[in-house]
This record gives structure tokens, sequence and C-alpha cells, in this order.
């Protein structure tokens, strides 16, 4: 893809109304932008970083902003004038080597605005479902490829390499043992159960992964990445041979919400170790790609990280108010020493972050404010052996998280982080960049004002927090607006802040005892009216709601999404962390 990738360097050159000369300079670390005799030079080392550099001079010299996909901006009042000689922006080694999104939703007309703007972005990975790959056309593909975006075709995929529908009948023993039965995995599954695994210690079962893997990539060529992940959730088998590698009476840990189960990593790992050394065998220019998550964090005790082994860590329910690595903080520091343990675990392999920018469930649209943490954090990473950082997404939510993603690609490729909110903030607001930054500045105070930790689920924000904070973050959001009322990203600022007061209206009134159906279904009507990049998926709204309309019926307390395992952490969580 190196020549066009270079071709598409010099089309958006012209794209852009750019005037440039791009060189390619093998011992570069990334692109470099000079100034010679009057003319701007882009250097880097491959093409892709020359594609790179390109938006990089746009964005940063030239008036462009990338910010909204699919939305390129001009502002004449942000070209900078050049000097005629001498670097203007040096070459900096990417901090981190993966950077890139993760794909919970099917490929669609917004597909090519999303590879574009993560070249804009200088993102290069992502990991989608397999299901959702299957659907994506050669062309796509192409288009990616071009810009340098490498796709691991993945995520939770037990059933996808051994389906249930295809296997139950003749091969029964390929799936868990509960109770000393073997599960019915030729059943519908539930949307929030999908806790069916394998029977991972079955040599058959091995092999026959092996041999779809092997099938799949042929008919696949383009990809050297995939992942065996188990179906999300618990449910691992008990049978004999299995039961050998673990200890019912140890139990997973409570800041990865596993100890009310057991540790399921030495299950696991003996079934990747089997299985990666098999495709090694046939195929050595394959990545197999893991998860580590709530009762399989860490290594189990020898496991290593071959060639062609790459963990995603994933930092579920994490904090947000502590970096990854404070001491101080009860849940990140746990996985901190994860990610040390998987690091030490290297030989040869690659360990990426699995992250939450945009927060569990969507975080319902919920503040999530990260920003200078993010930059000392990918620091943290670089320093520590970190190769990789991830982060679920949506292009409906750019407006509450968008920051976040751009924040994150800044922090990862290596920029300084107070220029990089400087630019940010002037690139969003102009001339009302400092009201901007007051207005994020006071959603992190109301944040930190909460207690010590946050983990991102509504109950945690609306629990200690007043109806006033979201009053007064609303009449900000009002006067962002006011300065320039044809703004769309300002308009979503106030539709957001309105739902943050209507949401704790809602959340006080249950817990007064005076919420009624009716002033529920008002509000689900209100979310379900307003237009721009606030919201995404309306049906985890009805889900998650439909919980509390259960709860009003029933009695039952409401904490979350009524699965009883999860509403207990909630508990714990509000007597031992926060």
């Amino acid at each position: 893809m190196d020549d066009m990738t270079f071709t598409l360097a010099s089309l958006e050159l012209a794209r852009y109304n750019l005037s440039a000369e791009l060189v390619i300079e093998p011992g570069l670390p990334s692109f470099e932008l000079r100034r010679q005799r009057g003319r701007t030079v882009i250097a880097a080392p491959v093409p892709v970083e020359l594609l790179y550099g390109v938006y990089d001079y746009a964005e940063r010299f030239c008036g462009w902003s990338f910010f909204t996909p699919g939305q390129d901006v001009f502002s004449p009042e942000r070209v900078k004038t050049l000097p005629d000689d001498g670097v203007i922006y040096p070459a900096v080694k990417p901090r981190l080597k993966r950077r890139g999104f993760i794909q919970e939703f099917p490929f669609d007309h917004e597909t090519p605005v999303l590879f574009d703007w993560m070249a804009k972005n200088k993102l290069n990975y992502l990991l989608v479902w397999m299901k959702y790959y299957d659907e994506l056309s050669p062309e796509l593909k192409e288009f990616a490829a071009v810009r340098g975006i490498v796709i691991e075709s993945g995520h939770h995929n037990f059933d996808y390499w051994i389906p249930g529908k295809k296997y139950h009948r003749d091969h029964p023993e390929f799936f868990a043992e509960i109770n000393g039965k073997r599960i019915d995995a030729g059943q519908q599954k539930s949307e929030l159960l999908l806790s069916e695994q394998l029977c991972t210690t079955n040599p058959e079962l091995r092999q026959e992964i092996v041999n779809n893997m092997l099938a799949y990539c042929e008919k696949n060529p383009e990809i050297n990445t995939i992942s065996l992940n188990p179906n999300d959730g618990f449910g691992w088998c008990e049978c004999e041979k299995c039961a050998k590698f673990y200890d019912k009476n140890k139990k997973g840990d409570f800041y990865s919400l596993s100890e009310h189960v057991y540790k399921a990593d030495r299950i696991y790992h003996d079934l990747l170790g089997d299985v990666a050394a098999k495709l090694a065998q046939q195929r050595d220019d394959l990545q197999l790609t893991f998860f580590a998550y709530i009762n399989y964090c860490s290594p189990a005790p020898g496991f290593k990280l071959t060639d062609n082994l790459a963990v995603h860590l994933a930092l579920y329910w994490r904090c947000i108010n502590h970096t990854i690595d404070d001491p101080a903080c009860p849940v990140n520091r746990h996985y901190a020493q994860d990610i040390r343990n998987w690091v030490n675990a290297k030989s040869g392999g690659e360990v990426n972050i699995y992250e939450y920018f945009m927060g569990v469930n969507f975080y319902f649209s919920l503040p999530m404010i990260h920003f200078e943490e993010m930059f000392r954090e990918m620091q943290w990473y670089a320093d520590n052996g970190v190769d990789g950082i991830l982060t679920q997404f949506h292009l409906s939510h750019w407006s509450v998280y968008g920051m976040n993603y751009a924040l994150m690609a800044r922090a990862a490729r290596g920029e300084d982080g107070a220029a990089a909110l400087d630019e940010l903030f002037a690139e969003r607001f102009g001339a009302d960049a400092a009201p901007g930054r007051e207005f994020f500045r006071q959603v992190k105070k109301m944040l930190l004002n909460m207690g010590n930790c946050h983990v991102p689920y509504p109950y945690a924000l609306f629990s200690r927090t007043c109806r006033e904070d979201f009053e007064k973050l609303h009449t900000l959001a009002s006067g962002l607006l006011a300065g320039d009322a044809e703004s769309a990203f300002r308009r979503d600022l106030v539709v957001w802040t309105e739902y943050m007061v209507r949401f704790k209206t809602l959340f006080d009134d249950y817990h007064a005892g005076r919420l009624t159906e009716t002033e529920l279904d008002g509000f689900l009507e209100w979310i379900a009216a307003q237009k721009g990049r606030v919201f995404v998926n309306i049906k985890k709204f009805q889900m998650y709601f439909g919980a509390l309309r259960e709860c009003l019926r029933t009695g039952k307390q409401w904490w979350h999404f009524n699965l009883d395992w999860e509403d207990e952490y909630i508990r714990k969580q509000e007597k031992l962390i926060f």
C-alpha cells in the first residue's frame, strides 16, 4: 500500500490547498515539518507518516480542523505565519506503537468517515467484532489499509470460532459442563447473559479452533491479527479435566468485579498457549490477541507472551479520578500491577491497554473528563513497556467524548500535553477558549469533589452530587452557545447538560419515593427526541431504565441493570471506596 499511501498524501495536499514537498527519509522516527527557503517540506520514514505529516501541517499551521469526523473546518484566523527556514515541528517518536479504537457496532455509511478521522489523528489500529468484519467490503478494507489502519478481527468470539448452532448436536463435548451437565449451546443467548464458554481443555476442540482460524485467514488474506476471546461473562467449564485448572475456593478480585467467581486465568491461558503454538507451526505471520479481563486479568504462573501473542488488558470499572499508576487509588493500583505483570511476561509479544474513555455501557453520555491525566498515563505506559492503547468509541458521542478521543490520539502519539490542550480548546472555541476550558474544568471539579474515587456508572455520579452542580454546568454551556449560536458542538453541550439535570432530577425523585412511570416515560421521550452527537444506542437506555421501571413495580431497590452480582459490587464500592 506504500505507493497508494504516498499518492494519497499528495492528493490530500491538493485537497486542502496546501503546498509542500514530500520527502522519504528512512532515518527519522516519524514525520517532520520543515521550512527550507520559504517552502514547506514534509519528511518522513514511510508514506503513512508522510500522510500524517500532511494532516498535521494542515491542522497545526494552515487553519484546518479535523476534530469532528466528516466535518473539515477551515478558519482563516488560525493560519500561522511561518519562517523561511527551520524545523517547525520536529520528528517525535510515537509514545505507543498501537493507537486506536474498539468498534462494537456494524460498519455503515459512516465507516469511510471513521477511517478518514483515524488517519487524520494518527490512529493506526481498529479492533472489531468478527461478525462485523465479515460485512466489510473489499473497497473499505483497502480504504483503511491505504491509511495505515490495521484491523483486528476479533473481540469476544468463542461462539464465532465454535458456533453452538453448528456444533452442539455432533460435539456437545466442545461446550462447558456446568453442574454436571453440558450447556445447550444451540439455544438463543440473552443480550445480557452470554456466559457460555467452551470446554477449553478438549484437544479436539483446540484443533478445531486452529483449523477454523487457518480457514478464516485463508478466506481473508489481508488479515494478520485475529483473537481468541471468551464469550463475555462467566460460566467456565467444570468438567473433571477443566476443573484441575482452577480452585473454586480461590475467587477473583474485588477491583475487577470477579470476587464472586473463581479465577479463570490458568484454564484460559493454557488454551491460548496451545492454540498459539499450533498456529505458529503453520502461519508464523499471524498474531493472536486475547483479553485480560474480569477474572483473568493477570498472566497465569509461567505463562509467556511469545512472538505471536498480544494481550489487551481491559481496565474495567477503573477509577477516572486517579491516574492508573496512582498508589493511593484502591482500584487503579491493582490494574497497574496487572500491567507490570503482563509486561514481565513479555517474551517477544505485546501488551495493549483496552480503555473505556467513553465509559462502560457508553456511560449513558455522562461525564468522563480525563484530559491532562491521559498524557501522564500514556507516558507511564511507554516507560513501563506497554505497546498500545485502544478505547471503545461511537461516532454519535463526539460532542460528549470527542475531546477524549482527540486527546488520547495526541497523548499516545507523543505530543506535549499542555500544548495539545491549548490547541484543542482554541480550535473548539476560538475566542471563547478560556470559557470553554472553564466549562470542562467545572465538570472535572464536580467529579473530583464527589469523593476519593469515581468509577463510571450512573449511581456513583448521582448519589454524590447535587442538582445545583448540573444546573451550574447547564448555565455555563448556555453561555458558550450564546457566544456562537451556530456551533453544533456548543448546542450539543447545552443538550448534554440539560440531560444531566433531568437525569439527576429523576434519580432524586426515585430515591425520595416520588418517581412515577409517567415521569420516566417523559424522560425517555425527551432523550429520543434529541438530535446531534450526544446520545447513542437508545435500546441501551431503554434496557437500563427498564430495570428502573421493574423496580418501581416490584419494590426492589434500583442500582444498575438489576443483575444481582453487579448490584452487589456497587453496594460494596459505596461502602469501601467512596
